[in-house]
């Protein structure tokens, strides 16, 4: 029987909303009581319910009750060290956010609260605007990244609860992969302006790819499928990650290259796509060995699965990063024949080039953000 394909829906995403002020309390440690009462005269100014502690182990006892959202401390408490304090709060709560203030910068303190997992290390005295674009600042990354966890989590309970109704005769297969990754890919999408459309604008590439080099119509699905939904493992990779703008730690590029094996344990369940699945875990893999996670060489990497690299490749270089300008099609393509039979086979090139000189609006995405300064 032939397969229903897969189509981008506008079903509602998951609330991702930021919470409003008034519903992230903010503990604030100083010993000093005059930086104390600045510090709550600005931050209640803006709407957040303040609690301030001269006490480091006060503070830690209130954090320890739950309903904290972000610590705001001093590197130098009397009665336990503001490094201390952070790492036992962030022990007892590991989405909480956390500002360090210090009235002499070092760079000890500053390498040790990056290490800790501190959203911001401040130096007194601070402004009043400096201090509430940090607090929004830290506020917005543990709402992002609380989004994120939720969103894998309502996928991975949605993916089995609808496998189970199929299993029940309640329900087609095909409309669990519709109904449920549409409106995963669609989500993830909308908190990103830069991945706008990507995932379907990588799938209508292979779609094309695919047809050009002969597929027969189930296999150019499969792959199709493949490209649309390769970069749902993503969803587990920090946000802090996805958006930085220098050189990823060996440790940041290690948890960028799990996407591909996580996608594939999300899936899993969708036995009706276990093709496209497999070519999702293999689309990083390169013919010279140098991908990931297996580091398949040569014939060993699926055909199909070049095709969406490929695209995905292709697809990265002409979109707009926070870090720099799109690629034109033509920078593009240069670049992308370096690795003609080096990391994709040579008809999977020429395949790219002859869907992007053929099918122009898949060449380049439809400008919608400034370029990046």
């Amino acid at each position: 029987m032939e397969r229903s394909p897969i189509h981008i829906e506008d079903v509602p995403p998951i609330g991702g909303a930021l919470p409003a002020p008034g519903d992230t309390p903010i503990v604030v440690v100083d010993d000093e009581p005059s930086v104390l009462s600045f510090l709550r005269k600005v931050l209640e100014a803006e709407g957040y319910p303040v609690e301030t502690f001269e006490a480091a182990q006060e503070a830690f006892t209130r954090i320890s009750q739950a309903g904290v959202a972000l610590l705001i401390a001093d590197i130098v408490l009397p009665d336990m060290g503001g490094m201390e304090l952070v790492r036992r709060s962030l022990e007892e709560d590991p989405s909480l956010s956390v500002l360090i203030l210090t009235g002499a910068a070092d760079t000890e303190s500053a390498v040790e609260s990056l290490r800790l997992g501190v959203d911001d290390y401040l130096q007194k005295p601070i402004s009043a605007d400096d201090l509430i674009e940090s607090v929004a600042r830290a506020l917005r990354h543990r709402a992002q990244a609380d989004y994120r966890d939720k969103l894998e989590t309502w996928l991975r309970s949605e993916v089995t609860r609808r496998t189970e109704e199929v299993q029940r005769g309640s329900q087609q297969l095909e409309s669990v992969t519709v109904a449920t990754l549409s409106t995963l890919v669609r989500a993830m999408e909308a908190k990103d302006p830069y991945l706008k459309g990507h995932s379907e604008r990588i799938a209508r590439l292979c779609e094309r790819m695919a047809r050009y080099l002969g597929f027969d119509p189930r296999d150019i699905e499969d792959v199709r499928i493949a490209g649309l939904l390769h970069d749902i493992g993503m969803i587990a990779v920090p946000e802090s990650i996805l958006h930085t703008e220098g050189d990823l730690t060996e440790e940041e590029y290690r948890q960028v290259k799990e996407h591909v094996e996580i996608a594939a344990k999300i899936l899993e369940p969708l036995s009706h796509i276990a093709l496209a699945v497999s070519y999702i875990r293999c689309h990083h893999e390169r013919l010279d060995g140098s991908g990931y996670p297996q580091g398949l060489r040569g014939s060993d990497v699926p055909l199909a699965a070049q095709i969406v690299g490929l695209a995905e490749h292709y697809g990265s270089l002409t979109e707009r990063r926070p870090h720099r300008r799109a690629y034109s099609a033509v920078e593009a393509l240069e670049t992308v024949r370096a690795s003609r039979d080096v990391w994709f086979e040579a008809r999977v090139v020429d395949a790219l080039e002859q869907v992007v000189k053929s099918e122009p609006e898949l060449a380049e995405p439809q400008p919608e953000l400034p370029e990046p300064g």
